[in-house]
């Protein structure tokens, strides 16, 4: 039951491309420069969840991913980590390594939304 879980809701665009331009005052630079330190620091992010050895840095990371996530517009990558945010420390490495796959796959639609809409360097 914990997957239907991990699942974002029906509403959840990989880019909300307003949210972004809400969040910069609509400044293209701005928006460029958020971005390309959002994917940056992503994969250190996406990490600190994969190094996680207690529950503690369990949810910090996925905190972390959740607010960065939320300010980029990245809605589903943020509605994934609302959910792991919540769940209990994933102690089994299965179950760990395919919360963590699906994150890396919503992270990589991310990514590819934002380039396509923004020229990043």
């Amino acid at each position: 039951m914990a997957n239907a879980k991990l699942k974002p809701g029906a509403g959840s665009a990989v880019f909300d491309r307003l949210d972004l331009e809400h969040n910069t005052m609509h400044d293209q630079q701005l928006a460029v420069e958020v971005l390309g330190l959002f994917l940056a620091q992503l994969p250190v992010t996406l990490q600190r969840l994969d190094d996680a050895a207690t529950a503690a840095e369990w949810k910090f990371a996925a905190h972390a991913l959740k607010g960065a996530s939320g300010a980029v517009g990245a809605q589903k990558l943020q509605n994934l980590a609302a959910c792991l945010e919540t769940l209990a420390f994933p102690g089994e490495p299965g179950v760990r390594l395919l919360r963590l796959q699906g994150l890396r796959v919503a992270a990589a639609e991310f990514a590819q939304a934002a380039g396509s809409a923004y020229p990043l360097p």
